[in-house]
Parts: structure tokens; C-alpha cells; sequence
């Protein structure tokens, strides 16, 4: 089905990755992806997306996250003009990245809290291209479960003007609500099975994000208090 849907709506770019409706100019998903700076890609040696949720820290799959953990050394991330090293990694059903240093250079995404995330409107980021050009694309939350959200990808009567639909080489990329207060992330990539795509519900996973980033804190004032309990 996914198959007929998308020969119907979608234009295959460069590479598996994020794909776009063949009826539209490439140009206008390239312009709508400027408006999501902390949408970024995780490097070559293992693929997959991440988003920027604060100056340190990276949310994104764990399936991701787990690549990432097995490459030696780390590879350092590309965000904004700098390469940054990773210093830890947190895996639970999503993934947190912690980056030696800020980003200085990129405004991080707000993480999206509501529960009313059914019908929305989102925006879904892609590098997963051979160009590396960040994508953007339109659709809506069509499903809800408690730690997921499900997203269709529609027949060309139904499609949003700037569909697209997203790959296997687009895991953990994030998924956008503009909302009053801002641009935050809902969801996070994590399967693509036929016409439907599943993305980790962020509004689920806030309190561990919260949990694990406070902890560090923590620990790094301790360490400044009192260096010999590093």
C-alpha cells in the first residue's frame, strides 16, 4: 500500500531518505527546513537524525544512540558550524546525548508537554539525503498511544501541499508543533512500516529527559565543589 501511496504523492530524491511530492518544487521543502535549525544529523558512521533540545544536549533514537556507543572513538556531531565531541550517551526508549561543550550557534527546540498531540499539524526534518540538504515536510499525527505517535502517509487527495514521507535513513529525525511558545519537538523517529510512520511520543519521555539531564548537573557542581569525588 505504502508502495501505491507514494508513486501516487512522492518524488524519490537522491537517495533512501526523506521524499517529497513529485507535483511540488524541491525548493520549497528546502526553505520550510530553515525554520528548524536544531533538526541535525548524527555523521555518516552510524546515520540517523537528532534534534538540539538544549546547549548540551542532543535527543534522538535509541537504536541511534546504541551505534553511536559502539564506534571508537566517538565521532564528533556537526551542529550549526562546529563539530562537538560527545561526552556520555543515555539510552532508554529514546536517547540523550550529552556534548562536551554548548552549541553556541543554534536555538535549541522546546520539548512539546500537552497530550493533545491527535490532529496536529507537524513538521518532519530529514538529512538522510545523499546531498545532506535538510528537508522539511508537512503531515499530522493521525494516531496516539501512550509512549508513541503514528503518522500516515496520505493519498494525494488528503496530502498536506508539502507531504513528504520519511526512511529508514531518517531514524530519529524529529518531528515539529509550532505552538504560542514557540517550535518544539512531539515526536522523534523511531520505525517505518508501510504507509505509517511511528515516532516516540516526546510528551511520554519528558520526565525521564528531565531526570537524566538534572542528574548530570548535579553531578558536575559536585565535581566542581569537590574534584576528588570525580
Amino acid at each position: 500500500m505504502r508502495a501505491l501511496v507514494l508513486a501516487a504523492c512522492v518524488a524519490t530524491l537522491p537517495a533512501a531518505a526523506l521524499t517529497i511530492r513529485a507535483d511540488r518544487d524541491d525548493a520549497e521543502y528546502l526553505e520550510l527546513a530553515t525554520r528548524y535549525p536544531s533538526a541535525l544529523a548524527l555523521g555518516p558512521r552510524v546515520g540517523g537524525e537528532g534534534v538540539l533540545i538544549a546547549p548540551r544536549w542532543i535527543l534522538t533514537n535509541a537504536t541511534q544512540a546504541k551505534a553511536l556507543q559502539d564506534v571508537k572513538p566517538l565521532p564528533k556531531i556537526r551542529v550549526g558550524e562546529d563539530d562537538h565531541e560527545i561526552q556520555a550517551l543515555f539510552v532508554n526508549e529514546v536517547a540523550l546525548i550529552l556534548l562536551r561543550k554548548p552549541v553556541s550557534d543554534v536555538e535549541p527546540a522546546k520539548l512539546y508537554r500537552e497530550g493533545d498531540e491527535s490532529g496536529k499539524t507537524v513538521a518532519i526534518v530529514g538529512l538522510g539525503n545523499a546531498d545532506r540538504r535538510k528537508r522539511a515536510s508537512i503531515n499530522t499525527v493521525d494516531r496516539i498511544d501512550a509512549r508513541t505517535l503514528g503518522l500516515r502517509v496520505k493519498p494525494l487527495d488528503d496530502a498536506s501541499d508539502l507531504q513528504g514521507a520519511a526512511t529508514a535513513a531518517d531514524i530519529g529525525a524529529p518531528a515539529f508543533v509550532e505552538v504560542p511558545a514557540g517550535i518544539s519537538v512531539a515526536g522523534i523517529l523511531s520505525s517505518v512500516a508501510g504507509e505509517w510512520e511511528t515516532y516516540a511520543r516526546v510528551s511520554a519521555f519528558v520526565p525521564w529527559i528531565e531526570a537524566v539531564m538534572l542528574d548530570q548537573a548535579k553531578r558536575e557542581i559536585d565535581s566542581l565543589l569537590d574534584p576528588d569525588r570525580r
